[in-house]
């Protein structure tokens, strides 16, 4: 049956999306507040499994749940409560799942959720608490009889009589929480361990190829290869076949032939690839027995400026330790071995009520522990951070040690404000980013530390921040921050980096440790695209992307920019003071370089910015692809210097 208890809208035409907030603010709240106490109490001596345990992603199942009653049995009264994981059912179930039966008993759309116990003369009554994949809890209470020692009770997801379930297009581990509520009075107890299904890649469609964009010549370097499904780019799990490297333009060797075996589960890193100094260089990868083919992201060692290599990173994703589905082993996996990134970072809530799994002091361990562990520098980096929710608009903190400092405090502790924050944070080494501030709604006035706030999330999930209203970006700008631009995802399924879901950030550092990149991002050597692995450098009168320089008013602006990408180019903007100075056409090429002196007397670009009181005029350079991929370089902040 449908749970309508605390609904206030029309019950005769109960409107679908009234009925979804309903269900997801108002009943998510109360049974996530029941979790956070039942993962604490002690484990009941019932036992539950789940049958199968290995899917494939992207295809449908009929599912079990199998609760077996221990030594305590459950009399009329008692509750089954099962919490399903983040994201059961995946995008194509999103708001199918809930597959309401009607007291009538007439079946729903979707995928059909009974429940049924193997003792006769025990009735039970199903409720499906749901909103689709973002939460379902399904209650199952015992109406007459008794189920003793032994008994089963199998609660059946797709059942056979309505539609198959998708688990989800996501390949990874989907734990359910149950427990049992043997008085009848929400004092649920934990049934452990949590029945898992583990959700696997499914067959190859095409391969995933990354490289390092500015390598060394002549070292050395790996490159990573994915064979990968549709459904969410997930590593096909039993793939095997034999890979042809061949490399395209440029001095360049490629490392010839490779056998991925099974063992690798769809991804693995290829040893052996070099390039040469001077031009553009493509690996081509190719599985001819599978009909699998893929290439690498641009390299160019000559794009870096000297002393730097470009690196890629992902630092936004949420775990199953707040909001999000997945744990943070996953999300590092992810970055590492599926999108082949150089750095990434968690950015879990950490307020009380995002910490219904665990407390706010495990977590604050966990997130630690599995952060040091999977830094290695060299080949991936791993920055410690969070995102603090109760702070104004949502901001982003990433600090450079593995220590960091925690400052969310639980229920009866003070709020994170833009007030208060730089005070708490005083004395780490921090900086603190805010988010989707289009979205979000951020509000630009309010206390601010250039030294710390110096970048700002441009593009994620959540759409494109630069322009359009008050709390774009460039208002940001044109009021006198000094932000440089990352992408990310924001994504809830621990896959940072994920090109279907959000942006990613290139980062100019002199070496891949944790402490050259926290540098780097300080620095605001950074630029953000909507996800492609583009190459984009960018200077005015010699100073790099997010510098600072002071010029001759009576003199021009050299202004000069790159862009490698992995598709034809349509055009490379300069954004001056927030509006298009210049504009150069791509013409079909993936690699555009411009010169333009910009010759307007600069002491008419230098307002006074009303922040800040700084005067100066800034500069970006922004590149569209043919298929509407977009990157952003950070600015470059130029001072008149009679000023």
């Amino acid at each position: 049956m449908t749970d309508l208890s605390g609904y206030e809208g029309p019950v005769d035409r109960v409107s679908p999306y009234h009925f979804y907030q309903h269900t997801y603010w108002t009943l998510r709240g109360r049974w996530r507040l029941l979790l956070y106490d039942w993962m604490r109490r002690d484990p009941c001596d019932a036992a539950a499994a789940i049958t199968p345990t290995e899917t494939v992603a992207g295809e449908r199942y009929t599912i079990t749940l199998t609760v077996t009653a221990g030594a305590t049995p459950l009399e009329a009264g008692a509750r089954i409560a099962v919490y399903f994981p983040l994201r059961f059912g995946g995008d194509g179930m999103v708001r199918a799942l809930p597959c309401f039966q009607g007291p009538d008993g007439q079946t729903g759309y979707g995928s059909r959720i009974v429940a049924r116990a193997e003792r006769e003369g025990v009735d039970l009554a199903t409720v499906v608490h749901s909103t689709g994949t973002g939460f379902t809890c399904v209650e199952v209470g015992v109406e007459t009889g008794r189920l003793d020692p032994g008994d089963a009770v199998d609660v059946v997801i797709g059942d056979p009589s309505c539609k198959g379930v998708m688990v989800s297009e996501q390949a990874k581990a989907f734990p359910f929480r149950a427990a049992i509520d043997f008085t009848g009075d929400d004092t649920f107890r934990p049934i452990v361990p949590n029945p898992t299904i583990t959700n696997v890649g499914g067959r190859a469609r095409y391969l995933r190829c990354f490289a390092p964009a500015t390598p060394r010549p002549g070292e050395p370097f790996p490159v990573r290869v994915v064979a990968a499904d549709v459904p969410n780019h997930n590593p096909s799990h039993g793939h095997s076949g034999r890979l042809t490297f061949t490399a395209r333009g440029g001095a360049a060797e490629a490392p010839g032939e490779i056998v991925m075996p099974a063992t690798c589960h769809g991804t693995m890193a290829v040893e052996g690839a070099r390039v040469g100094e001077n031009g553009v260089t493509r690996i081509q990868v190719i599985d001819a027995a599978n009909g699998l083919m893929g290439r690498t992201n641009p390299i160019c060692p000559e794009a870096a400026p000297e002393g730097l290599a470009l690196y890629y990173g992902e630092i936004h994703s949420h775990t199953d330790l707040s909001d999000g589905g997945g744990t943070p082993d996953d999300s590092y996996r992810w970055a590492r071995d599926v999108e082949g990134l150089d750095f990434s970072a968690l950015a879990d809530h950490f307020e009380d009520g995002q910490s219904y799994n665990c407390t706010l002091e495990e977590k604050w361990r966990i997130t630690k522990e599995v952060t040091e562990r999977y830094n290695d520098p060299g080949r991936f980096v791993t920055l410690l951070g969070y995102e603090i929710g109760t702070l104004e608009k949502h901001r982003n903190v990433y600090f450079a040690d593995g220590e960091g400092r925690m400052i969310v405090e639980g229920p009866d502790g003070e709020r994170v404000t833009m007030d208060n924050v730089f005070g708490k944070l005083a004395g780490a080494d921090y900086v603190l980013i805010p988010h989707a501030p289009k979205f979000h709604g951020i509000d630009w006035r309010t206390p601010h530390d250039p030294e710390r706030q110096r970048l700002v999330e441009i593009f994620s999930f959540w759409g494109n921040s630069e322009a359009g209203g008050p709390k774009s970006v460039r208002t940001a700008l044109d009021l006198g921050y000094r932000f440089g631009f990352t992408g990310g995802t924001d994504n809830h399924a621990a896959e940072p980096g994920n090109p279907d879901i959000g942006g990613i950030t290139g980062l100019y550092a002199t070496a891949l440790t944790r402490r050259a990149v926290f540098d780097a991002l300080r620095a605001r050597r950074t630029f953000a695209t909507t996800g492609p692995r583009m190459i984009v450098t960018f200077e005015v009168n010699g100073a790099f992307m997010g510098g600072e320089v002071t010029a001759d008013p009576t003199a021009a602006r050299v202004v000069r920019g790159r862009a490698i990408a992995e598709e034809p180019i349509e055009a490379v903007e300069v954004i001056r003071n927030g509006a298009e100075a210049y504009v150069a056409a791509g013409d079909g090429r993936d690699d555009v370089t411009i010169e333009w002196r910009d010759t307007d007397p600069l002491p008419g670009l230098c307002p006074k910015r009303e922040i800040t009181d700084d005067r100066f005029a800034y500069y970006y350079l922004r590149v569209t692809t043919a298929t509407g991929a977009i990157g952003w370089s950070s600015p470059v902040w130029v001072r008149n210097d009679e000023e």
